[in-house]
């Protein structure tokens, strides 16, 4: 293999059992995305040079006495004869690789990527109506300072008392902040400063990277007020989602506190038809809906969660509930997609490493390929654990047309 600098080779003996193809060799600088594989990840690797190679098993001494294989500025000695049964030293190899060189993609063998995790999209829709203001434990105000409040609605004991909106805005924003791999916006409804069921087409803070700042000062400057126009809400959300056009997965986040209403823009009209049209619309456009029903009176919540594909809402009567409500979610929403900086060599010949051990290729429980060969996507236990924060290192490693890929990383 030519080297990228140096003197000459001087006196090189015959081959020693190690295939070294005097041409076709590949500058150092292209061997590596990330390491180079040493000796120890190939079987009977003894070399201890900075290229992986393979000894061979059964090579034969070379007959020359002058063979050397120069560095730049160097010609390649004639009298070296190489073994056989070696692998190959331009990329390496697993296991027994060919002979030849000649159909072995550039980098097999030599390249391991790390990838990167692929974000996922989670719009946030939030029920912002005048009832929010009550306390989360009861249906009654923790003050009667609260707009509305009469003395007959005030909570007999406000000891403790913690008004849903105050809840929600912790929850929210404590799962933003511990959520790296989801990208949020934010949607409500009613929207501020608009009529009792206005809902406008735009979200109050786009879908984007690094949102969690925006969502917090959108919610501290936000008071509860109106109805609850839950339908519009969907509808809008959905419309919204179908512009943006990331390629990350997508999901809408609804957290209400009871039945919706507004139907045909009438205030005190139960909605629970029309929204679930548009939460099955919703699900049906490729955005699952996930539900929370914050309070005692929420109502039939599973319905929509059914109609959203994600089978149960999630019951909040605490603020513990309720951060756990809006964390399971974000789990559940976090993709277990991870991308590569380029287009592997070789698809064919690809392995996966979790915290260094090989994951299987198995749609059911190990990894696929996504929509293109620059995705891979985890599932099963391996999924689950990446999510869990168990497994921290995900390798890809290109290997070698009919070779057998190390069980384990060194």
């Amino acid at each position: 293999m030519v080297g990228t600098g140096g003197a000459s080779g001087t006196g090189g003996s015959g081959g020693s059992g190690l295939d070294v193809p005097g041409t076709g060799g590949r500058d150092a600088s292209n061997a590596v995305a990330e390491v180079l594989i040493r000796d120890s990840v190939f079987a009977g690797g003894a070399d201890a040079s900075d290229v992986p190679v393979v000894q061979g098993s059964g090579g034969v001494p070379g007959g020359g006495s002058g063979g050397s294989i120069p560095n730049t500025g160097g010609t390649v000695g004639s009298g070296g004869t190489p073994g056989t049964g070696g692998g190959i030293v331009d990329g390496g190899g697993l296991g027994d690789a060919p002979a030849s060189t000649g159909d072995v993609p550039q980098n097999c063998g030599v390249m391991l990527f790390t990838p990167s995790r692929v974000p996922s999209d989670v719009l946030l829709v939030l029920d912002r109506s005048a009832s929010m203001q009550y306390s989360l434990t009861q249906d009654c105000y923790c003050q009667g300072a609260d707009a509305g409040a009469s003395a007959g609605s005030v909570c007999a004991s406000a000891t403790n008392c913690t008004d849903r909106w105050t809840a929600i805005k912790s929850a929210v924003v404590q799962t933003v902040a511990s959520s790296p791999d989801i990208q949020w916006g934010l949607k409500f409804f009613s929207t501020p400063l608009g009529s009792v069921c206005s809902v406008s087409s735009t979200p109050e803070v786009p879908i984007g990277a690094n949102a969690g700042t925006a969502v917090q000062t959108m919610l501290e400057n936000t008071a509860p007020g109106n109805n609850t126009p839950t339908a519009a809400a969907i509808s809008a959300a959905t419309a919204y989602l179908s512009t943006v056009s990331d390629g990350n997965s997508k999901a809408i986040l609804l957290a209400t506190d009871g039945d919706p209403n507004c139907a045909a823009g009438q205030p005190t009209t139960s909605d629970m038809q029309g929204t679930i049209a548009a939460i099955m619309a919703a699900s049906s456009a490729g955005f699952p809906v996930y539900v929370i029903g914050v309070g005692p009176s929420v109502g039939n919540l599973d319905s929509m969660a059914a109609a959203g594909r994600t089978v149960n809402y999630y019951p909040a009567t605490s603020l513990q509930q309720l951060t756990d409500a809006f964390g399971g979610i974000a789990a559940r929403a976090t993709t277990c997609t991870l991308a590569l900086a380029q287009v592997p060599p070789d698809s064919s010949n690809i392995y996966v490493y979790a915290d260094k051990q090989l994951v299987p290729q198995d749609a059911t429980n190990g990894w696929i390929f996504g929509t293109t060969t620059t995705r891979i996507v985890l599932t099963g236990s391996y999924c689950d654990k990446l999510i869990s924060g168990v497994t921290t290192n995900i390798q890809i490693l290109q290997g070698c047309p009919g070779g057998v890929p190390p069980l384990i990383l060194p």
